[in-house]
């Protein structure tokens, strides 16, 4: 049975996609296409063309623990820039909302908070090894180093250090109506809480999604990301386990671009019985990813 929790979780969620579908609907610019990837999470191997900009909105809602309320919004303001037909860099600013109340996970529970706060920047760059719509296949490297003040979870004041690395392989088929795309994704960790040392771990992912085109404007298809953790960078010690997949639905026109993903978590480890179940320490039961951008 749904706890009255997850009902106003869901009414949000309902909510986001209204307005996600009336911003499609009214969308009146001239052109076919536009560079916004068909993904929420999973990266492709495409490049921003020289001189071209875009700006992308990211919001990101986390929803669910094993009891309480658990609401975690993060949002991103991507500006993107194309240095050469195949290297491009991206400055992100983010912030992030947290509203928890009386929230458990499987084995921490959370202190209450209703807050709103700006929380870092990052920078991303990319270059392209190979082009999937010129060549059998297409390969990049991605790099983003960033720094955070807000625990993603619990919404904590903390100094968190990232250094994304990525790597990317896309697929064409079927004269580009169907794209498949695989991403490796290895990230060190390093965090300061007030009052404690420095903390390191590292963060291993394997994505994939799949898109169909469905005409000159929509694109449906599906994602997957298989996540873990490691206590100490130590690749014998892993401290979680999670698997999420679900849809992912692209509209694109002209310059604008739209993309809605949902992720239900389908399986994690550990969780309060020690076997397989779903992980809700540090990962929550369902995210939500709408992604609004466009070219200039």
């Amino acid at each position: 049975m749904l706890s009255l929790d997850m009902t106003s979780n869901f009414r949000t969620w309902m909510l986001a996609g209204g307005v996600a579908t009336g911003l499609l609907s009214t969308s009146s610019l001239s052109r076919v296409s536009a560079h916004g990837e068909p993904f929420g999470y999973v990266r492709g191997a495409q490049s921003e063309q020289k001189g071209e900009w875009e700006i992308t909105q990211w919001s990101t809602a986390r929803m669910g623990k094993e009891s309480g309320r658990y609401l975690g919004m993060d949002f991103a303001t991507e500006l993107e820039y194309g240095i050469t037909d195949r290297f491009q860099a991206a400055l992100y600013l983010t912030s992030n909302y947290h509203l928890l109340k009386d929230s458990t996970g499987s084995s921490e529970t959370f202190d209450d908070r209703n807050r709103f706060g700006l929380s870092g920047t990052s920078l991303e760059l990319k270059y392209q090894l190979a082009d999937p719509y010129k060549q059998w296949a297409g390969f990049s490297f991605y790099f983003e180093p960033g720094y955070s003040t807000i625990d993603r979870v619990s919404g904590e004041r903390n100094q968190e250090v990232e250094l994304e690395l990525r790597l990317i392989a896309q697929k064409n088929f079927f004269d580009h109506r169907l794209i498949a795309v695989v991403n490796y994704i290895l990230e060190p960790e390093f965090e300061h809480e007030t009052g404690h040392d420095w903390e390191t771990s590292l963060s291993m992912e394997w994505s994939a999604g799949l898109s169909w085109k469905l005409n000159d404007q929509w694109r449906i298809g599906a994602e997957t990301r298989l996540v873990t953790e490691f206590e100490d960078a130590d690749l014998n010690h892993a401290e979680h386990l999670t698997f999420y997949a679900g849809p992912t639905l692209h509209y694109s026109r002209g310059d604008f671009f739209a993309t809605l993903t949902v992720l239900p978590q389908l399986r994690g480890w550990p969780n309060k019985s020690g076997v397989a179940g779903l992980h809700l320490d540090d990962s929550e039961k369902l995210q939500i990813r709408l992604k609004l951008g466009t070219e200039f």
